[in-house]
């Protein structure tokens, strides 16, 4: 890995922890939330259910007080009907409660609450049965018998509060209990990223420290190479650019020793070939100084060399006069000559004429 990476590795690195804490604490907040808006629609619909029930049951008693009042003014068919419609009505409710228990099936309060139900319908519809039994026969008399109704409407009414305030509280208890699992993820995570930041910093650190180590033995390196020593190590194992500048120095180091070989092997040569110099330099002193003796002969020579010239000079005159005036008299004997030959010519000329004259 090159040495740029590896520096940028642990920002890099805690960047990315930090940036990650960050998402994932987003995201637990956000899963919290969600949670809870869940539970809170969870809680508030079954709190509607439950008010909507409670109104319903109030209804529903008070339709049995009307209907014990009214009886006798009623038709058979009629009160028949109403019976049914109250069964259904209470077995409407009943469901309702169990539904909301098996809904919270963890809270065992709620459950039991919602248990408790059941039994408080069947015997308060056995109740309203009665009533309207007797008030057929006298009114007063049924109005009479809704007191033990009355008891268990009661009953019915603090039952299904009693639901509601559960459901209230478990939805406090749901939202504190999210908040209380979110802040411990938040300081979970927060530990979380306290321990991968440390650790990023002290991987930092190590390979600041490794790096420093390599930067401190490369100076050290090239203060020996310095000092003259060249047999110092200069390997390394790392692959980045600190490896290659240890690895430089130690090529460096040596070229530097491969040059000081050669520097004193032409130091030697050098020094013999001074030698040889010097040696030649006394044989060209005595040769010069015999060249110098035979330079004088040669002077004295060239002296009586030049008196035989001068005198050959003289002879050479003599003979280029002689050989003008032999070339005066050939130049005469060759005109000599030419006449001899145009005199020949003409003869010859006058021979064939003559030659043809004969002929004819």
């Amino acid at each position: 890995m090159k040495l740029a990476w590896k520096l940028l590795a642990a920002p890099l690195l805690t960047a990315l922890v930090v940036f990650s804490a960050g998402q994932i604490n987003v995201l637990l907040l956000n899963r919290v939330a969600d949670n809870n808006l869940a539970t809170m629609n969870t809680q508030l619909e079954d709190y509607r259910t439950l008010s909507n029930a409670q109104e319903q049951l109030a209804q529903i008693h008070t339709g049995l007080y009307r209907t014990v009042a009214l009886i006798g003014s009623l038709e058979e068919p009629k009160i028949k009907e109403l019976r049914g419609e109250l069964a259904q009505q209470l077995a409407g409710l009943q469901r309702v409660a169990a539904g909301i228990g098996d809904t919270h099936a963890d809270d065992v309060e709620l459950r039991q609450s919602a248990a408790q139900f059941a039994p408080l319908i069947a015997k308060y519809l056995k109740q309203a049965d009665e009533a309207i039994d007797l008030s057929s026969v006298d009114p007063n008399t049924g109005i009479a018998a809704l007191q033990s109704a009355d008891a268990s409407f009661k009953a019915l009414t603090q039952t299904m509060r009693a639901m509601i305030t559960r459901v209230e509280s478990a939805s406090a208890e749901s939202v504190a209990s999210s908040n209380q699992q979110a802040l411990r993820s938040k300081w979970l995570l927060a530990a979380l990223s306290l321990l991968m930041a440390s650790t990023a910093v002290y991987l930092s650190w190590l390979m600041q420290r490794k790096l420093t180590h390599e930067l401190q033995r490369a100076t050290e390196i090239a203060g020996e190479v310095a000092a003259g020593n060249l047999a110092v190590d200069a390997s390394s194992e790392r692959t980045d650019e600190v490896g290659d500048l240890v690895r430089a120095l130690g090529r460096m180091t040596a070229q530097l020793g491969g040059s000081m070989q050669a520097v004193l092997a032409a130091s030697a040569s050098i020094r013999t070939a001074s030698a040889e110099i010097a040696s030649g330099n006394m044989d060209l002193s005595e040769r010069t100084e015999q060249t110098a003796s035979s330079l004088q002969q040669a002077a004295s020579s060239m002296d009586e060399l030049t008196s035989t010239v001068r005198q050959s000079a003289s002879s050479a005159l003599e003979a280029n006069r002689l050989a003008a005036t032999a070339a005066d008299v050939a130049a005469r004997g060759g005109r000599v000559v030419a006449q001899v030959v145009s005199t020949m010519e003409d003869i010859n000329i006058s021979s064939r004429k003559i030659g043809d004259i004969i002929g004819v």
